[in-house]
């Protein structure tokens, strides 16, 4: 009888898959016929996907119902292969094949009843692997599953052992081939059981049920994950849980006599599996292109075609030769609708306006070409044409700025605040993290010029000239440029008026960048780094700190504040600032405004003639102790630093204290000689990154916070920490 219901399933299954791809395919030919569209309909090769797979089948009924007992990772082993129509990108059609075997044994001191059963299933699906919220190029993809199953299970009991003798189960735990209450029992011996089960169920009838059906369906739902290993392989895990309709797979039911009697419950099994997927549907079969028409395309409508025009993307309207390309009368290269000079000597050198280069251009220009030392030119990464003056009159100007530079890690301390001194200085950051740091903003070229010039002069190297038009795009104004606009402005190139009017500044009035220095222009080390007072004017630039971090933000942090200056100095911090007020109460109410943002930690600091000055209207003690610009070249710098103590306390730290020291990070303490606990938290290589940081931890509720010094692994005052760097 099982035999024949196997074979049964099998026709069942084949004549189901024989209809489904009948069907489909009739559906794709009636699409053809309905079709309206007369370009033919792409045609897709039925060649379906392809798994084979093992796993483990999980018996849960009315024999150990304990759901402790209901472990996926146990039980027997069962084998499935499965054949897969994809519908549409998300769905797919499963018809599958399922063998295995479920099984229990029971042993308590109530009843001892065991079982194994056969099971042969097979059944269709669908499953959706939930391609509308997943990206294209995902790996790993999960699944659902939901089907319907027809399967058929052959119960069998396991009651004598190989010698013929049957299991009496006795209250002392032991199983013996004579019952505990027979007059013989004690000449009973231990029998163990051979776990070969040979009686089957139905036949023995334990319940008077008859010849009930052994075949019945089930709902499977399914859930699991595809880990795709190329375009044709994948592999699988899951498990599917089968509700079936049937209550006899185990021999036992409600209805079941005296103890065997069983729960209402239906029985139940799941498979957990995995599997090994082979995709055989091939890709679309797609037309190709009919290019025909394209012979007499005219896409610049020129009335050239396309196949024999050498310029096919000439401007509309203007006049061109047989072969589609624009005329060009004197023949140097530059078309007439572009060409400023129409009538050029024959082999002369032209710019891209098609002017004439003179003598003194093209040798200006080889000498920046064949420059090696940088006397000529200046070398850049920013890919720009060759200009000339003549163009300055067609250019669409907006606005020119003088580059200082593009940093990666930082800046000097001592160009850092002569930058924020400066009124007009801006900074924008690129996509890969460098800082542009420019200066000005001018209509005119010939203001920037003369503006880069009292920069070198004041001891400010700068880069380049940076012109922006009026579509928002930068490139750089050549030196050959910049020397036309200086010479006719100034009568002398650029390098040529900041020689005559650079001159050695006195021993305490040195430049800022070190690249300046020649040999004779030695570094005097006596006097701090610092430009003249004119190169920032007699003002004071009030300027207002939003916080210095260790890494750069993203600038969505600072979303809404449109005069953000970012400045990275070599200490590696990045300070961000705001504003640049000329007095203190604009700045200050600037703070209040960046405070009701959330910037909690935002002050004031004043800057001027190159330098970070000391704000003596918030009540700053150390007035008399400046730390110099040009700390790093004293032999303690690094060793010496800045601490900020937020409390002392002996016993136990109130708790609202410890909740805002936890918040700060890192805390460090220091036990004196009273017992008495100092607590202290931030390192600085300067008193004023500590005292910028002492007044964020004041407005954090720290109102008791002063400065202090370590150095050599002892705390000082820092009036000491100042006077070691001097």
């Amino acid at each position: 009888m099982g035999l024949t219901f196997i074979n049964h399933s099998y026709k069942i299954f084949f004549l189901i898959l024989v209809s489904f791809m009948l069907s489909f395919s009739v559906s794709l030919n009636a699409q053809d016929t309905l079709s309206s569209d007369p370009v033919q309909q792409p045609e897709w090769t039925i060649r379906p996907k392809i798994s084979v797979g093992v796993g483990m089948m999980n018996y849960q009924g009315d024999l150990v119902s304990n759901r402790s007992y209901f472990n996926p990772f146990q039980n027997k082993t069962s084998f499935h292969v499965q054949v897969s129509q994809p519908v549409v990108d998300y769905l797919d059609v499963n018809f599958y094949m399922l063998f295995g075997k479920l099984g229990a044994d029971e042993r308590t001191r109530v009843r001892n009843l065991n079982f194994e059963s056969q099971i042969t299933a097979g059944g269709i699906s669908a499953s959706y692997n939930f391609d509308h919220f997943l990206k294209d190029d995902r790996i790993i993809e999960p699944y659902v599953s939901l089907g319907f199953e027809a399967f058929e299970f052959l119960s069998k009991t396991d009651l004598i052992d190989q010698y013929g003798n049957n299991y009496n189960y006795w209250s002392d735990g032991t199983v013996r081939n004579l019952p505990e209450m027979d007059v013989f029992s004690e000449s009973a011996i231990e029998i163990t059981r051979d776990y070969d089960y040979e009686t089957d169920l139905r036949a023995l009838n334990a319940d008077g049920f008859g010849a009930y059906s052994e075949r019945s369906f089930a709902i499977p739902l399914g859930v699991g994950f595809n880990l795709k290993m190329n375009s044709k392989t994948s592999f699988q895990m899951g498990m599917d849980y089968h509700w079936t309709f049937t209550d006899y797979i185990d021999g036992v039911t409600s209805e079941s006599r005296g103890v065997r009697q069983g729960n209402e419950r239906t029985d139940k099994f799941l498979n957990t599996y995995m599997r090994l997927t082979f995709n055989l549907t091939t890709p679309p079969h797609e037309e190709p292109e009919d290019f025909s028409g394209a012979d007499f395309g005219d896409a610049d409508l020129d009335s050239i075609p396309d196949m024999i025009d050498k310029c096919p993307s000439t401007p509309i309207g203007v006049e061109v030769d047989s072969e589609g390309c624009p005329l060009d009368s004197d023949g140097d290269g530059i078309a007439d609708y572009k060409d400023l000079e129409l009538n050029s000597l024959e082999g002369a050198v032209v710019d891209t306006n098609g002017v004439t280069l003179s003598d003194a251009v093209i040798e200006q220009m080889y000498l920046e070409y064949t420059d090696e030392d940088g006397k000529y030119s200046q070398y850049t990464n920013t890919a720009y044409s060759q200009e000339t003056v003549e163009r300055k009159t067609i250019r669409k100007k907006q606005n020119f700025k003088v580059q200082i530079g593009e940093f990666q890690e930082g800046v000097d301390d001592s160009l850092a605040n002569a930058l924020l001194s400066m009124p007009d200085v801006t900074t924008r950051v690129t996509e890969d993290g460098k800082t542009i740091i420019e200066v000005g903003n001018f209509e005119n070229l010939p203001d920037a010029i003369q503006r880069k010039i009292d920069l070198e002069i004041g001891g400010i190297a700068t880069k380049d000239v940076i012109e922006t038009s009026s579509s928002g795009e930068s490139s750089r104004v050549s030196n050959i440029e910049q020397d036309m606009i200086s010479r006719e402005s100034l009568g002398m190139s650029v390098d040529e008026a900041i020689t005559k009017n650079k001159t050695l500044p006195a021993p305490e009035r040195l430049i800022l960048s070190k690249n300046e220095y020649t040999l004779d222009r030695p570094i005097d080390t006596r006097s701090v780094t610092k430009a003249n007072d004119e190169s920032y004017g007699d003002v004071t630039v009030y300027r207002v700190q939003i916080g210095a971090f260790a890494n750069k933000l993203s600038k969505d942090v600072f979303d809404g504040i449109d005069d953000l200056l970012v400045i990275t100095s070599e200490d590696g911090l990045t300070r961000y600032y705001s504003g640049d007020f000329t007095s203190y109460d604009k700045a200050a109410r600037r703070k209040i405004d960046l405070m009701q943002k959330g910037f909690d930690g935002s002050h004031v600091i004043p800057f001027k003639g190159g330098k970070r000055a000391l704000l003596t209207e918030s009540g700053a003690t150390p007035a008399e102790n400046v730390v110099p610009l040009n700390k790093t070249s004293s032999a303690n710098f690094g060793k010496v630093k800045f601490k900020v103590q937020i409390g002392v306390y002996s016993g136990q730290i109130p708790m609202d204290v410890l909740n805002k020291m936890m918040s700060l990070g890192r805390i460090d303490q220091r036990e004196g000689d009273s017992g008495a606990v100092r607590y202290f938290t931030g390192e600085f290589n300067s008193y004023e990154e500590a005292e910028a940081f002492k007044d964020q931890l004041v407005s954090r509720g720290f109102a008791d916070a002063f400065i202090a010094a370590e150095y050599n692994g002892n705390i000082i005052s820092a009036t000491e920490g100042i006077e070691l760097l001097k």
